[in-house]
């Protein structure tokens, strides 16, 4: 049976960077506050409270759902990136199994009726456009490169704020 749970602390620091390195590509680093290893499971990215939505009576119901439905993307990103980077990088795997990828997609899928009452085909949509891209970027040699040292960089440092981790993923901007 496929499981997305981690195996140790290097294959957890793996999963923490292939998160950071999925918000610096979609743009949503600015939502990241610290990477703290150390932390209980669920906790180890701590985000900005602009990254927790609760709504505004200002903001139309329009931009609330588009805002909702952007941070499930950028979730479910991570979610992937997480994988992908454990996967490919830390395991030189060529590719994700056809379990764990069913597993992932049964997660977003989940995960859009709760969040955003998408339906199956509209959550896939987001699934299968997140997977094709984060399969480019994970296979990149540049960006394997990146996450190694990235990830060696969380094991030694334990917790990385803000601004550490845009300096360790600097080199994502050049590509």
């Amino acid at each position: 049976m496929a499981t997305i749970k981690y195996r140790d602390e290097k294959d957890k620091s793996y999963g923490l960077a292939g998160m950071a390195i999925s918000m610096a590509i979609w743009d949503g680093d600015e939502l990241i506050d610290a990477i703290d290893i150390d932390a209980e499971p669920g906790e180890a990215v701590e985000f900005t409270p602009d990254f927790y939505f609760s709504g505004n009576p200002r903001v139309s119901a329009r931009s609330a759902w588009n805002m909702i439905l952007k941070h499930f993307q950028l979730a479910s990103g991570m979610m992937i990136a997480n994988v992908m980077c454990r996967s490919y990088v830390n395991d030189n795997a060529a590719s994700i199994d056809r379990q764990l990828k069913d597993l992932m997609r049964k997660m977003v899928r989940d995960e859009a009726r709760e969040e955003c009452q998408l339906d199956d085909d509209e959550a896939d949509m987001v699934f299968d456009k997140s997977f094709n891209y984060l399969d480019r970027v994970f296979t990149h040699h540049t960006v394997r490169a990146v996450a190694d040292d990235f990830a060696t960089s969380i094991r030694d440092r334990r917790r990385m704020t803000h601004a550490e981790i845009a300096e360790a993923l600097r080199m994502l901007a050049m590509l």
